[in-house]
């Protein structure tokens, strides 16, 4: 077994501050941050976060894993240069990068280049589980106190839609999935059937339909919506509500997402003749709106659902979260907060900038590794195209645990 170039033990004082440089690379976006971590009784100090998207994604229809592969050969080196020339060349103490889930292409490109600045720099490298990143983000500024374990987690983004109990840094049970697609990549498909296009669909819709108005509340906004929506002839469109059908799908806590799909396609069809360019905003806004009431809806009635058929397990779970790309939007987050106020106690919703693939996740999933569990990876780990959240230890070989109890940084 290869291990790192350096022992743990020649590091610095523990209590003492250290750098980390994390970077994620499993989708299409490439992204690094520069953070530091003062002490262990300090929340960490984000000193840079560098992120550059596919920017073609929009006139290629969607992503495509080999151009997202070269384009993080190209832009990766650049990111990590410019972090580390703006901050003076900083020492940098522990690397940790996105190992897997995710494409694997884009994955090999963040997580080699990892290792070569582990070896490059003598420092240990911790590979990271993408989706535990979205999970322990909001830990981040209590440094690692709240939310508090047991908790559950939404985790929904454009790749992935699962509900997750977890019990520790490394203990999770997925207990809710999709069948099919994610909910991310149901919304993106359904605002292209009413016009909409951008980088990032999900928060373009979002952003057309509530818009950035600070004076009317969430409430007022939904309500004035759902009131518009009864109106057939305003919005002629009868979204499903998938697994509600038979009593046999409340016994299986599962999502679905492709039936919008088809169900926005055909309402298209029958209603606009296939071009909604001419209709009117106010109209599209209406559409709009019942996209995401239709599927976060659906979210949160197979939500309850799973917690029902869960709930001796999850009975001592305190705290929500809901992160992942689709965790930004504010309607989300108003009808979670409202519809499972009686089931926890605390809510807890990253900031958008961190919702959505970044690499300061990564880095402090790392050092909640690194310190709690005394965990790195040895350099002949690679990334993982599938790695279940519910095995992060036995799933994947190469970890490196600390003969101490913490490790001697």
């Amino acid at each position: 077994m290869i291990r790192y170039p350096r022992s743990l033990k020649v590091l610095r004082n523990f209590q003492r501050s250290y750098k980390v440089l994390a970077i994620e690379t499993s989708c299409d976006d490439t992204c690094v941050a520069l953070i530091d971590r003062p002490d262990v009784n300090s929340p960490p100090t984000l000193v840079s976060h560098q992120r550059e998207s596919l920017a073609s994604v929009i006139e290629d229809g969607g992503i495509i894993p080999t151009k997202a592969h070269v384009l993080h050969q190209q832009r990766l080196g650049k990111l990590v240069k410019k972090t580390i020339d703006e901050f003076g060349n900083p020492q940098i103490d522990l690397v940790c990068a996105t190992r897997g889930p995710g494409m694997p292409g884009s994955l090999s490109v963040g997580y080699e280049f990892a290792k070569g600045l582990s070896i490059g720099w003598n420092v240990p490298i911790v590979g990271v589980h993408h989706m535990l990143g979205h999970l322990l983000i909001p830990r981040m500024i209590s440094n690692g106190q709240s939310p508090s374990f047991p908790c559950v987690s939404l985790l929904a983004s454009g790749g992935h839609t699962i509900l997750v109990y977890s019990e520790s840094v490394l203990k999770h049970e997925i207990i809710g999935e999709t069948i099919d697609i994610a909910a991310g990549d149901a919304i993106d498909k359904c605002a292209k059937y009413i016009g909409i296009r951008g980088q990032m669909m999900g928060k373009e819709l979002e952003k057309f339909v509530f818009g950035d108005d600070k004076d009317t509340s969430m409430h007022e906004m939904v309500q004035n919506y759902t009131q518009l929506s009864m109106d057939p002839h305003l919005a002629p469109v009868d979204l499903p509500n998938p697994l509600k059908a038979t009593p046999k799908s409340v016994k299986v806590t599962k999502y679905s997402y492709s039936p919008f799909i088809t169900q926005m396609k055909n309402a298209s069809e029958k209603y606009y003749h296939g071009d909604i360019q001419n209709v009117a905003v106010d109209i599209k806004k209406i559409l709009g709106f019942e996209i995401q009431d239709a599927i976060f809806g659906h979210t949160i009635y197979r939500t309850k659902i799973a917690l029902n058929n869960h709930k001796e397990k999850i009975a001592n779970a305190k705290d929500f979260v809901c992160s992942g790309g689709v965790g930004s939007n504010k309607f989300l987050r108003y009808l979670l907060a409202t519809e499972l106020k009686n089931q926890f106690q605390r809510f807890h919703f990253p900031d958008p900038s961190l919702c959505t693939d970044n690499a300061v996740m990564i880095g402090w999933a790392g050092i909640e590794l690194f310190e709690k569990e005394g965990l790195t990876t040895d350099l002949e780990g690679i990334s993982q195209r599938k790695w279940p959240l519910s095995n992060i230890l036995d799933g994947a070989d190469c970890w490196v645990k600390s003969k101490q109890n913490k490790p001697p940084i």
